[in-house]
Formats: C-alpha cells, structure tokens, sequence
C-alpha cells in the first residue's frame, strides 16, 4: 500500500516572489503524490497561489499562534489525518526537484532524514552545500551531535509520523525545530544525513535565524535561544542543566572574550563554542 505523504509549511505575510520560488519547486518535483499542507498565519492572497498551482493538491489551515504554536498545528493536524511521512519546509525557500523522492526512499530504512542546505540571498546562491562543508553524505546523526548545536531545520528534514503521537510546544519556543529533534534523538530515533538533495536557504533581513555568519549580534540571540531551550530540555534530560547554568553565566557577565565561536568555519545553528 503507498504512503500517504504530507508536505507541511507555515506562511505569513511574505514577499510574493517567495512563494512563487517555493510552489514552483514543489510543482516541479519528480514524486508528485504528495499533499501540500499550510498553516496560513495572515498570508491574505493565499487564493491566489491556489489558484496558480492547480496540478498541486494544497490544503490550507488559517491559525493565527505564536510561530512554535502554528508548527505543533500542523504536525498534530497531519497525525491526525493519518498522513505516514511529513517533509517541512518553509514558504520562503525552495527545494531541489528530487527532494520529496529521496526523502521517502531514506525514510524506508531510517526514521528521520535531514538534508544539505545551499544558502542565497538577492545575488544568488553563495554556498552551495553548506552542511556537507562538515559532515559526509549519510553520516548517522544522534542526539550528542546536537546537543549543543543543531542542523535539523523545519526547512529541511523529512519524518515518518509513527515516531509521534502529538506534540505540544511552549509558546515561548524560538527554535521549535531544535528542540523537536532533539527530543526525538532523545528516543535513540534514527536521522540520516544525505547531500544528494537539498533546500535552498534563503539569507535575508527577516529571516528569524540564518546560518553562517557569527557577530557579537548572533551571539546575544544565541544565548536568547539556548536560554529557553535548555530550559525546557532540562525536564527531559539531566545534563541540560549544565548547560543551562554555562549560558547563564555567559549571559550574565557578557564575557566573551574566551569564545572560540569566531572561529568556526561554517558553523551550524546556535554553535556557542565556549
């Protein structure tokens, strides 16, 4: 019997040549029974895009949340319609065309697939590739890989739904996607990284996190992050505390002078080497 397969995406008000990016990549893949879910966060012309791309099967579902409370929507809405397999991504990226087909062929012998990312902005693309600068095509990624960083984005993993029942975010949450995997590492679930697919990250002045570039700004919404996260991971594992207490205590004194965090080459999200 086929997989029933859910591509998952949150919108919001958003530059409109964004979307166009997005949808076509999705209309173009090379496996087309999938399901295109939104969670439409007061996107208004979202009519339009169905409109546009009617080969695709796009269900829209309007919630108005916090950001970690529109993604616990849609993850819980796709368990709930009895979907097997959910690719995320975000509407202001785009994918290659085999992505959705390789995501399901890893997925048959892994729970979990998270897949390079190719960084660009309004000049083009600027580094293609940019995990596989540090990891090799299907290394196995377990929870100790990131505990203290992470490369698993809502933009770029892939998961079979049987590993979850339903999720419940804190509102709070800025990195939802962090804190989600790492719960699920947590359970010794199995993720696989592939560079044989990838999604095209795009670096712009909205965009909540990026990668690649550490400044003494980056570093503040670091500590922001890991502050909350080890926070609530605590419940789930001794050994955030330590953590918790480290970020504190650099957050407190601003003293950073003995982070070697600068000199990283291409660092992942939220890489505070202290």
């Amino acid at each position: 019997m086929s997989k029933k397969i859910a591509f998952l995406t949150t919108i919001f008000p958003i530059n409109d040549e964004f979307l166009t990016d997005c949808f076509d990549s999705l209309e173009q893949q090379t496996f087309k029974k999938f399901d295109i879910i939104v969670v439409n966060d007061g996107y208004q012309k979202f009519d339009t895009i169905k409109k546009k791309y009617i080969n695709l099967n796009i269900i829209e579902l309007p919630y108005k949340n916090t950001p970690s409370k529109n993604r616990e929507y849609g993850i819980n809405y796709v368990k709930t319609m009895g979907y097997d397999i959910v690719i995320f991504g975000d509407t202001d990226d785009y994918f290659e065309k085999n992505r959705i087909e390789k995501s399901i062929e890893l997925l048959k012998a892994h729970d979990i697939v998270v897949n390079d990312l190719s960084l660009f902005n309004t000049h083009g693309i600027y580094n293609r590739q940019y995990l596989s600068n540090r990891i090799s095509n299907h290394t196995i990624i377990d929870f100790a890989f990131i505990l203290e960083k992470n490369i698993f984005g809502l933009s770029n993993t892939a998961i079979k739904l049987d590993l979850i029942d339903s999720v419940d975010f804190d509102p709070s949450l800025i990195a939802v996607d962090w804190y989600f995997f790492s719960l699920l590492l947590l359970k010794a679930k199995d993720a696989i990284f592939t560079n044989e697919t990838q999604t095209f990250y795009r670096q712009y002045s909205d965009n909540t996190i990026g990668i690649g570039e550490i400044t003494l700004k980056s570093i503040y919404n670091m500590l922001k992050v890991k502050k909350i996260h080890y926070g609530l991971m605590q419940k789930h594992h001794y050994y955030y505390e330590e953590l918790y207490n480290k970020v504190i205590k650099l957050d407190n004194t601003k003293n950073f002078s003995n982070l070697s965090t600068f000199t990283i080459n291409y660092p992942f999200w939220w890489e505070l080497n202290t």
